[in-house]
């Protein structure tokens, strides 16, 4: 039986909650959620690049994100921020 995949409908709150969930899941779950993730990750991406937001990696591993109105947070940063996503 072959699965149909399905995109996944949320609003930005949603997809928040879900991807801190998935990250913080453990191994098995991580893999059987991983089309959520990815598609959570793209959805995020989208948000960030509607906002200006920019990325750089600093000393320390840090990450320094800048938006568009030029608020700066700096935090370490989330797995898929590393993968080259």
């Amino acid at each position: 039986m072959e699965l149909k995949e399905y995109p996944i409908k949320v609003n930005p709150f949603e997809a928040g909650v879900l991807l801190a969930l998935i990250i913080t899941a453990e191994q098995e779950t991580k893999q059987r959620l991983q089309g959520v993730y990815e598609q959570l990750v793209a959805f995020k991406k989208e948000a960030e690049e509607e906002a200006g937001v920019k990325k750089e990696v600093i000393s320390g591993g840090l990450l320094r994100i800048t938006d568009k109105d030029g608020n700066v947070i700096v935090r370490t940063p989330l797995p898929y921020e590393l993968e080259g996503n």
